[in-house]
This record gives C-alpha cells, structure tokens and sequence, in this order.
C-alpha cells in the first residue's frame, strides 16, 4: 500500500459531458498523489469511448472496471472501494466539479486526528456558495456524509466493511455507512476550507422508480436506525450554556435535530458547530410570545417534536397549550430523562 496517496472511484453511467467535466477538474486541481478508479457502470458508447480514451492519457492513473449492465451505484462504488489499496479513498459522483485544493484540504483535515474518519468537502449541497469555504483545518461535525464526495480512511473500511448492498441503487447507502462508522468510534466532518461543486442527481433523474426505491430505502434504514427528532431548546435566561451545549451535542451526535431559540441579544458561548445544532433568535422584549408563535408555525411543517426549556413561566404556557401544539413538553430536564424521552419517540417510526 503506497504510504501517500488517494484513489477517487468514479461510478459512471452516461453523461458524457457531466464526466469529462468533473474529471478534467479534478486533473486540473488535485496535487496530491491520487489514482483514478472509474466504474463505466453499463454506460454506452460516447461514455465508454471517452473512458476507455482517458485509461490511455499519458501521465494519468486510471484503472477503469468496465461492468456490461448497470449495476446500481452501491455495488459499483463498492467495486471500486475492494479495489483501492491506498490509506485514502474518495467516492465521487460523476456530476461534482472539484476547485483548487479540495483533496489536499479533505486529507488534511482526516490526517488532523485519528478519530476522523469521514470526509465531506463544503458544497452548494450543504449550502455553501463557491469562493465562500472557511478556513483551512477548520470542521463542522455532521450527523452523516453525503455521498456526493465522501472520503474514507481505509482504517473505517477495515473496521466496518464496505457499503450494504441492500440499498441497490442507492439512496440511504451513505446514511447507513456514516452511522456503522460512528458507532465505531469515527467522526464525520466536514472540511470547512475544502469545496466540490455539486449538479445532483444528473443519473437518478433518469430513473422512472426513484420515489419508490426511495421510499424502500428509507424503510430498510428506519428499521435499523431510530429516526431523526426535532428538538426545540426554549432557552430565555442566559445562565445555563454548559448543560445545554453538552445536551445539544449529544443529541445532534445521535442524528437528532436541535433548534436553539435564544433572545437575539443573547451572547450565547456555543460550543458545537455541528450541522443539526441551529441557533434561532427572538425578540428579546416579546421572547413568550416569539416562542409560542415558532412552535406553530413550525406546526404543519419540520414540527418540533419535543419542547425543552428551563425557564418555569415558559414551561407553563407550552404546557397549557400542549393539545393545540401537539408537543412533548421537557421542564427542566437532565440529560439522561430528556435521552430516554427523545430516543422513545425516535423509535415510533419515520419523520413526517
């Protein structure tokens, strides 16, 4: 196994010109030793003629795996993971577009400590716009990668294997891997100074079945993992960072969601940049009714499942309002009451 360097594994179907781009940009700006592996995953032949021409370009790295039919993204990423012998794999699809020092920073931020095993790169995906990554070896902690450009220690694959290919095609597959991952040990981040731009879904959107093999997917991931919980953390005193920061933390570690509705003048000392933990201002002089009026109109959509707060007038308002919010209401909890209260509601079935 060569000490220095990543293999990118490429699973292709079609889209010629979706490929060439997203090749050529990683030719034009990686540095750091890298190998291709491409999975011409039953594309035809415009695609497969372009490969076939890059496995021969001179000073290029290919190993190209030509499969006859279209074996579904998870097999074929999965192919080409069994086929890396590098300390660094990156899972790319072929409809992301890499700038300059993406590798060098991803691997950068893995190699900072052991503990990291997953990579994500900042994107449109997460929200970010191209020119606006953070700062080199700065990290946001995720509840898990997404698939779109994923680097892997090797350590993670030796330790956990390599993704189910129950999930077929795809859909959940990234999910499932980020979380065996976790439950392992690993940490998944993403590389704040690090950006891939990606088009998404450029080979599902021809696919006639993508809702129900969503929906099928979806089914095989609830039964494995508890489903995601929104959590609304009423914080109106300013007295009480530390217990909420370390609930919050855990929460989010566990794929929950946690919005923190604080006063807008609030210098509030979080201590987590996780994506599942977001700070929500309110007016400071109307905090009662700002909160009551965030429950509702949350209400139809991304409910907050599960009301928190230490303050005791507040808690008596959601309290006496619970049958028209139709939420869990938490008055100054512990950790542990509020763990066992979520994780029950978690195991209730899929989010709405």
């Amino acid at each position: 196994m060569q000490t220095k360097r990543c293999d990118i594994i490429i699973p292709v179907w079609n889209a010629s010109g979706v490929t060439a781009e997203c090749v050529e940009s990683i030719i034009e700006h990686t540095r750091y030793p890298y190998r291709l592996i491409i999975i011409d995953n039953g594309s035809d032949e415009e695609t497969a003629g372009y490969l076939r021409a890059l496995k021969n370009r001179a000073g290029l790295d290919v190993e190209l795996i030509r499969n006859d039919t279209n074996l579904g993204f998870v097999k074929a990423a999965n192919q080409g993971l069994r086929s890396s012998s590098a300390p660094y794999l990156c899972l790319m699809n072929n409809d992301t577009v890499a700038t300059s020092g993406w590798l060098d920073e991803m691997i950068s931020v893995a190699g900072s400590r052991p503990d990291i095993g997953i990579v994500n790169p900042s994107s449109n995906t997460f929200g970010q716009e191209p020119g606006a990554s953070g700062a080199s070896g700065a990290v946001q902690e995720l509840y898990a990668a997404r698939g779109f450009c994923m680097l892997i220690k090797s350590e993670v694959i030796k330790r956990i294997g390599f993704f189910d290919e129950i999930f077929n095609i795809g859909y959940f597959e990234e999910t499932d891997f980020s979380f065996r991952a976790q439950a392992a040990g690993f940490r998944v981040v993403r590389a704040k100074g690090a950006y891939v731009h990606h088009k998404e879904n450029v080979s599902f959107r021809k696919f006639k079945n993508n809702d129900r093999m969503f929906a099928e997917n979806e089914k095989i991931f609830f039964s494995r993992w508890p489903r995601p919980v929104r959590v609304g953390y009423f914080i109106r005193g300013e007295n009480v960072p530390e217990k909420v920061n370390r609930i919050a933390e855990d929460l989010a570690g566990k794929g929950h969601q946690v919005y923190l509705f604080l006063k807008r003048t609030a210098d509030w000392p979080a201590r987590p940049d996780h994506i599942n933990i977001r700070r929500v201002d309110v007016d400071p002089a109307f905090f009662g009714l700002g909160s009551i009026a965030a429950v509702f109109k949350r209400r139809k959509k991304k409910k907050i499942e599960v009301i928190v707060t230490d303050n005791g007038p507040l808690a008596k308002i959601f309290l006496g309002l619970k049958r028209l919010h139709g939420s869990v209401v938490a008055v100054s909890p512990d950790a542990g009451e509020l763990f066992e209260m979520v994780g029950a509601i978690a195991k209730g079935g899929r989010s709405e």
